[in-house]
């Protein structure tokens, strides 16, 4: 029987701001991580979606977006 899971890919930090705010990788980079690992993992893709949440947390205790993508999948 098929299951269902889920992988996330938040977006990598490429500089570290504590003034100027933080310098994000792409979304181009970003696809292109979570293409390399559908291809490593060799997965049944079903749906990618955007995701973007707000909250905290971080090493500046500062309050931001986080934004990614996550790849739902088939297991065995």
């Amino acid at each position: 029987m098929s299951k269902i899971a889920f992988h996330d890919f938040d977006r990598q930090v490429l500089q570290r701001h504590v003034i100027r705010g933080h310098v994000y990788e792409n979304a181009a980079a970003l696809v292109d991580r979570a293409n390399a690992w559908i291809e490593e993992n060799k997965v049944d893709v079903i749906n990618v979606e955007s995701l973007s949440t707000f909250g905290s947390g971080d090493d500046t205790s500062v309050s931001h977006w986080y934004s990614g993508i996550r790849v739902w999948y088939r297991i065995e």
